[in-house]
């Protein structure tokens, strides 16, 4: 029996866990939810660093130097380039660690849904080479690294895109209170509005069946809402029907 990996891709805040999770729901198991495993970020801190390197730099980078402490700006830069790298190759290696697990279910014929997939790394690390978080070489080095390493790993069956305006995104951040996250729904803060511009490009060319799910015209904690989503996996997916069954 053929087996098929869905992995849901969208925007922090975007609905991806609330979504992979119903599938499981809908399908009576046919269907397991592959919730991201990233602990180790959240748990050495690897989040709060990265932010606050980030920000520090975003607001020295409109200001006047005038020869005012040339070292101190190129310390923050630094910082935000350190963190900017560290913070995408844990992720990186999180997520091929988790990619193990899910060749095994795959080949024990058990369809996945994923939240987030390693392939949304490479928007990410193109967000922070886009504004100066990532240096050109290390840029450079990572698509190399993801070249490489992802090289007959297993591909999502269909990606489906959870697309969601800014002001939806930062109103979730709020409601769902992490502390990490709390700066990006700052009003200046453009960290959610960057990403989403290089959202819908990268679906479009990402090679894979997709699927662009409105979040704010479909709600899929709804039965109605989460039935739009599965009719459109079954069109885009025919063979997926019998999970749904």
């Amino acid at each position: 029996m053929d087996s098929y990996l869905i992995s849901i891709a969208g925007n922090i805040a975007a609905g991806k866990s609330t979504l992979t999770k119903a599938l499981e729901k809908r399908s009576n198991g046919k269907i397991v939810s592959f919730l991201e495993r990233v602990d180790y970020v959240k748990q050495h801190g690897y989040l709060q660093q990265y932010y606050k390197a980030v920000n520090a730099y975003d607001q020295l980078k409109g200001e006047k130097l005038d020869g005012k402490d040339p070292g101190g700006f190129l310390k923050v830069k630094e910082e935000a380039e350190y963190w900017g790298y560290k913070i995408q190759e844990t992720y990186f290696l999180s997520r091929l660690l988790d990619l193990g697990v899910l060749n095994e279910l795959l080949r024990e014929g058990q369809s996945v849904a994923q939240d987030r997939s390693i392939y949304e790394d490479q928007i990410f690390t193109k967000n922070s080479n886009n504004y100066e978080y990532i240096t050109d070489e290390d840029y450079r080095r990572y698509q190399d690294l993801f070249k490489l390493v992802m090289n007959n790993k297993p591909t999502p069956d269909l990606i489906i895109y959870l697309e969601s305006d800014v002001a939806t995104l930062k109103a979730r951040v709020v409601e769902r209170s992490r502390g990490e996250e709390s700066e990006l729904a700052s009003p200046e803060n453009a960290y959610l509005a960057n990403l989403n511009i290089l959202y819908r490009p990268w679906i479009m060319r990402c090679g894979y069946p997709y699927l662009i799910i409105d979040t704010e015209a479909v709600d899929f904690r709804s039965d109605d809402g989460l039935e739009q989503v599965v009719q459109g996996i079954i069109q885009a997916v025919p063979g997926t029907g019998r999970l749904f069954e």
